[in-house]
């Protein structure tokens, strides 16, 4: 079974998703109302991103493969 863990961040006033990764080359933070275009970060250590006005939100993803025999 694979567990793959993600997080994304939501502003905390707005129903708005953070979808880039802001360095301090570019520290413009962009966001999206829809969920499915959050940006997932593999970690919270290295993200430029002021927790106190986002949320951060964890996904946790379980694979599990199933194999089974049949009869034909």
């Amino acid at each position: 079974m694979k567990t793959i863990v993600t997080y994304f961040y939501k502003h905390n006033d707005l129903d708005i998703y953070v979808t880039n990764r802001p360095t301090d080359a570019n520290p413009t933070i962009k966001y999206s109302t829809d969920k499915r275009d959050a940006r997932k970060f593999d970690g919270t250590e290295d993200v430029l991103i002021d927790t106190s006005a986002h949320e951060i939100y964890k996904h946790t993803h379980t694979e599990t493969d199933e194999i089974e025999r049949v009869e034909l």
